[in-house]
């Protein structure tokens, strides 16, 4: 028996590896001059990780800009975390893949659209569990203030 292809969640899994590889680069060498990353992602997926600042801040979603203020992100299978400057203070972010609704770069003229899966939940770490994944992906952390131009 032919099984049928689920082409749109052949396309949103290929969409997916783009992001990932996209944040890994930046992770990596910084972003180019002009280059900026808007990622706007659903509040009420339930492993999305923001300050309940944030979340009344931006209702239903939110869009961060990775351009000048940000640092420490680090990509893993799931989605990926990354501290940004706000008016009010610095925050830390975790947002997983199955909570985007769009990825884009101005600059390029590029954009990637989807549609959340909240069906889509992976465990979070276990109290203490945290402290044993820093110390992990410590060494993988790279700050971008020395790619930033002042």
């Amino acid at each position: 028996m032919v099984k049928k292809l689920d082409y749109g969640l052949l396309v949103r899994n290929a969409s997916i590896s783009v992001v990932k590889e996209i944040l890994k680069q930046i992770a990596v060498e910084g972003l180019f001059r002009k280059q900026q990353i808007y990622i706007t992602f659903a509040l009420g997926h339930p492993d999305v990780v923001v300050s309940d600042l944030l979340r009344e801040d931006f209702g239903d979603e939110m869009t961060i800009v990775l351009q000048y203020e940000f640092w420490d992100l680090v990509v893993d299978d799931f989605g990926f975390s990354v501290s940004l400057a706000f008016e009010h203070s610095d925050e830390t972010l975790y947002v997983p893949f199955a909570s985007l609704v769009s990825v884009s770069d101005p600059s390029e003229d590029f954009t990637l659209d989807f549609t959340p899966n909240f069906a889509e939940v992976h465990p979070k770490p276990q109290k203490g569990e945290g402290d044993q994944i820093a110390a992990k992906t410590a060494g993988k952390v790279i700050s971008l203030d020395a790619f930033r131009t002042k």
